[in-house]
Formats: structure tokens, C-alpha cells, sequence
């Protein structure tokens, strides 16, 4: 059996602060990406239990090193490696399933600890009438290759978001927020609740196995094309920025909209 996993930053335990935490000049940056890197080989023990066996992650953390620590990763986990933060690479329909691993709610979550939606620009992302964040995006483009996202580790917002999609989704939050903190942009910074991440590597690895016997269950899931995309930004000149390409409309000062036929047409 051969899983998927795409990896974020933001929804590992004890992650709260987007400054010090998510950003490479972060006083706890190191700090952070070995605890995610931990949680990830905990995903990766559990899935093994539940009978993978073959497993890549792409890091999906911004640029290289996409938020883990390359050198502490467990030995029977391929990297999809230096393919950036646009998009998961090397997706086909060879993989059985795929896994969402330290993910973050959309922007504007309500209670998300670290709520954003493919930071720093976009506000706002919509197909159609439907809001989408990173964890939508992310179901649909495996959808489309007819792989089913089987799991979701991160804090609640993120949990709750990817069971709107997929209700059968095996779910581990891991932490959940309290009142608002700070804004950076389209970004919300919360104070939070958070386990500890040797709990958190607990009841990943359980729920990983769990989550294989759900491979025959759930079904991938695809968004409806053709479809209207509509990007609301943080600032007038980032919408300016779109217009010039092709079958891009303006909606109001702030707002863009576009015609796709699929998710590769979609542009932020």
C-alpha cells in the first residue's frame, strides 16, 4: 500500500507562534520542524502498523527544508524534496491514499490557532460560492488522480474543515484555540491549548493505523469543474498584479475572478 503525505508546520503541537516558529529566522524555527519531523515518523510508524509499505512526505513549509529536519526522518519514508510550497509534487494514481500532517485551519477559522490561507497574499479563496483553504485544495488535487485524503493531524479548525469534505476522515486534533492574539495580514494568531508532542505522537501513531482500514472506505474527492475562482487579497496592488493574465477578472478593488476547467488553472 502506497501513502501520500503532505506536511505543514503550523498545526504541530506546541507551534503557537508564527514569528518565532514558522519563519526560517525564528528564534525556535530548529526547535519546531524537529518536533514536526517527530510527529511525522510517529504518522509514518502508525501507517507502516497498518500495513504501508511505501511512503513518501512532501515538506510543504515554505521553501527547502519545507518545515521538517531531513536528517531525523525514519528510514522507510521518501522525501519529494526541493519542489517548493506551490503544490504537492509526484502526485499519480498509483498511491492508495494521502495523509494531511500538522495542517491549520483557512483564513478566518473561527478558533484557529494559526489560521491562513496560502500566506502571505490571498484573504479569501473561493470556488464558486464555497470558501477554500490549503486543506481543500490539497483533497481536490489527490482527488483528481482518484486518491482519497484517509487522515488529518493539526488543531481543531483544521480537523473541522477537512470532515466538511470528507466526514469519515480519521482525525487527530492537537490543539485549540483560545482568544485572538495578534493578526499578520490574512494570518490570525491565537493563544491556544496544545498537547504535549509525545502525547500527540501517541495518538497520531494509533490513529495511523486506524486510518488504513479506512483506505477501502472513503472515496476521493473531486471539485466540480468547470468552476468560478474567486481570490480576495490583503492589499489593492496584489489584485492589480492578476489582472494582466489571462482570463482574469477584476471583481472589486481587492477581488479577481477567474473561469477553470480544473485545479491547474487556478492561480493566487
Amino acid at each position: 500500500m502506497k501513502v501520500y503525505i503532505v506536511c505543514d508546520l503550523e498545526g504541530v503541537a506546541g507551534v503557537v507562534d508564527f514569528k518565532k516558529q514558522c519563519m526560517e529566522e525564528g528564534a525556535y524555527y530548529e526547535q519546531a520542524i524537529r518536533v514536526a519531523t517527530q510527529e511525522l515518523n510517529a504518522l509514518i510508524e502508525g501507517l507502516i502498523d497498518g500495513g504501508a509499505t511505501e511512503i513518501y512526505a512532501w515538506p510543504g513549509h515554505g521553501e527547502f527544508p519545507g518545515g521538517i529536519d531531513f536528517e531525523l526522518i525514519h528510514p522507510e519514508c521518501k522525501l519529494v524534496m526541493h519542489a517548493g510550497d506551490g503544490g504537492p509534487a509526484g502526485i499519480d494514481p498509483s498511491f492508495d491514499a494521502m495523509v494531511l500532517h500538522g495542517f491549520h485551519g483557512m483564513a478566518g477559522a473561527p478558533n484557529g490557532v494559526l489560521s491562513h490561507s496560502f500566506y502571505p497574499l490571498p484573504k479569501n479563496i473561493w470556488f464558486d460560492d464555497k470558501r477554500i483553504g490549503e486543506i481543500a485544495l490539497n483533497i481536490y488535487s489527490f482527488g483528481e488522480h482518484g486518491v482519497p485524503c484517509i487522515m488529518v493531524t493539526g488543531d481543531q479548525a483544521a480537523v473541522d474543515e477537512a470532515k466538511m469534505i470528507v466526514p469519515s476522515i480519521e482525525q487527530v486534533p492537537i490543539k485549540w484555540g483560545l482568544a485572538e492574539k495578534e493578526k499578520l495580514g490574512a494570518l490570525t494568531v491565537r493563544q491556544a491549548i496544545s498537547l504535549s508532542p509525545e502525547k500527540a505522537r501517541e495518538k497520531i501513531r494509533k490513529a495511523a493505523t486506524k486510518a488504513m482500514q479506512k483506505i477501502s472506505q472513503i472515496e476521493p474527492v473531486t471539485q466540480k469543474t468547470p468552476f468560478t475562482l474567486k481570490v480576495e487579497y490583503i492589499e489593492e496592488k496584489y489584485a492589480d498584479a492578476k489582472v494582466g493574465f489571462p482570463g482574469v477578472k477584476r471583481f472589486d478593488s481587492l477581488t479577481v475572478t477567474r473561469e477553470c476547467m480544473s485545479l491547474a488553472d487556478v492561480i493566487f
